[in-house]
């Protein structure tokens, strides 16, 4: 009987990752409202531009582009949440098996798509965060108004550390890849 009611219970167990269905859904709709916003903003700059085309003035070339990198930041958060969405369905749940070539079975999945555990999961977010952040600075250093000479070195050095930041988060993904050394 001890058996028949540990597999029952393990079973429920098993079944109750279908809550991650919750998340899952929640980040693909996460993603439709980061798509809409950044449409907007590509409109907000449209607007600026045409605006500036009626009355003969020239637009404001910096709102112009601070909209603009504003939709491309909602942009790529969109395209996050995706990720994260099918990285977690994946994880938790199943296969999806509607990227299978019907011809051999074969994933025609990205391989920088296919997550084997949450650590490449997170390896990945980490990655595109730091690229947010990127966007995001560079629209605040759009708007920045520089008084000092100071604040050009702080400039400089926070785009140093950006760069670090950047090329540190992408070394570890190209020692992955590297072929095997042959030591003999």
């Amino acid at each position: 009987m001890a058996g028949k009611a540990e597999r029952l219970f393990e079973k429920g167990i098993w079944n109750f990752r279908f809550i991650i269905l919750i998340a899952v859904v929640a980040l693909l709709a996460s993603s439709v409202i980061a798509f809409s916003i950044g449409v907007q903003s590509t409109a907000k700059a449209a607007s600026e531009v045409i605006s500036g085309i009626r009355t003969g003035e020239e637009a404001d070339a910096n709102r112009v582009i601070v909209y603009l990198i504003s939709s491309l930041d909602e942009f790529l958060l969109g395209i996050i949440l995706i990720i994260i969405s099918l990285g977690v369905y994946e994880l938790f749940i199943s296969e999806i098996d509607v990227i299978k070539s019907e011809k051999d079975g074969k994933s025609l999945y990205p391989k920088w798509l296919t997550f084997h555990s949450l650590e490449e999961l997170k390896a990945t977010l980490t990655k595109v965060i730091i690229i947010i952040l990127m966007v995001y600075f560079f629209k605040s250093v759009v708007l920045l108004k520089f008084t000092q000479p100071l604040s050009i070195l702080y400039l400089a050095i926070s785009i140093l550390l950006i760069a670090l930041a950047n090329y540190f988060s992408h070394r570890g993904h190209h020692a992955e890849r590297a072929p095997p050394s042959k030591n003999r």
